[in-house]
């Protein structure tokens, strides 16, 4: 029998990845239909759906911003869903400018795959970063 594998393993190799930045590799573990949620007040804010949502996001998050530091800090498993907590900062593009913000995520996973992702972050400081 083959391990399983937990949703916080799941979360933890995305985390790897984007600070890597080898977006096809967390693109693998997202599901067809999974759901992806930020804050619209954000350039690359919104409500994605799938894969190719998935990668939207990505791109225009890189169009943005060049991510500084991601440093997650916390990892909370409640049955298939994973809480985590962290700090973002990111150089705008277009100014120049760093800005850092708290994060917090919620996750869904099922079959080892990634269903939904929801953010809440402290978007202030990188709206002033991006202005």
């Amino acid at each position: 029998m083959a391990p399983t594998t937990t949703p916080s393993q799941v979360i933890s190799a995305v985390y790897d990845a984007f600070i890597k930045g080898d977006i096809p590799q967390i693109l693998s573990r997202i599901a067809p239909d999974a759901t992806w949620q930020q804050s619209k007040s954000l350039p690359w804010g919104g409500d994605y759906r799938g894969l190719q949502g998935v990668g939207e996001f990505f791109q225009k998050l890189d169009s943005n911003m060049e991510t500084v530091s991601f440093e997650p800090r916390e990892n909370v498993e409640h049955g298939d869903e994973v809480f985590s907590f962290g700090t973002y900062a990111g150089r705008s593009r277009k100014t120049g400018r760093t800005g850092t913000a708290e994060w917090m995520f919620r996750w869904r996973v099922q079959a080892g795959k990634i269903v939904s992702w929801e953010s809440y972050i402290d978007t202030a400081a990188l709206l002033a970063a991006l202005d």
